[in-house]
């Protein structure tokens, strides 16, 4: 079990961060929104599902989540 709680911490996660991220700045066009939403998600799931030590990968996707949605914006400019 903990060998699954970290493939989802270092490979899903990461990968739906992306996607999401992708998709909300297409929907909303302003890049800090899925960052937020990001960071606000995945703190409730540190305290809610996993422990306080998944909150840095709650730091790590919403670096992620920023990364993403600046180079989108880049891109769409």
């Amino acid at each position: 079990m903990k060998n699954m709680a970290f493939i989802v911490a270092l490979f899903i996660c990461p990968v739906i961060t992306i996607i999401c991220s992708i998709i909300g700045y297409s929907l909303t066009k302003k890049w800090f929104i899925m960052p937020i939403f990001t960071l606000f998600l995945f703190t409730i799931l540190t305290f809610t599902i996993f422990n306080e030590s998944f909150f840095f990968w709650t730091i790590v996707y919403t670096v992620i989540s920023i990364i993403v949605s600046l180079v989108i914006n880049f891109i769409k400019k």
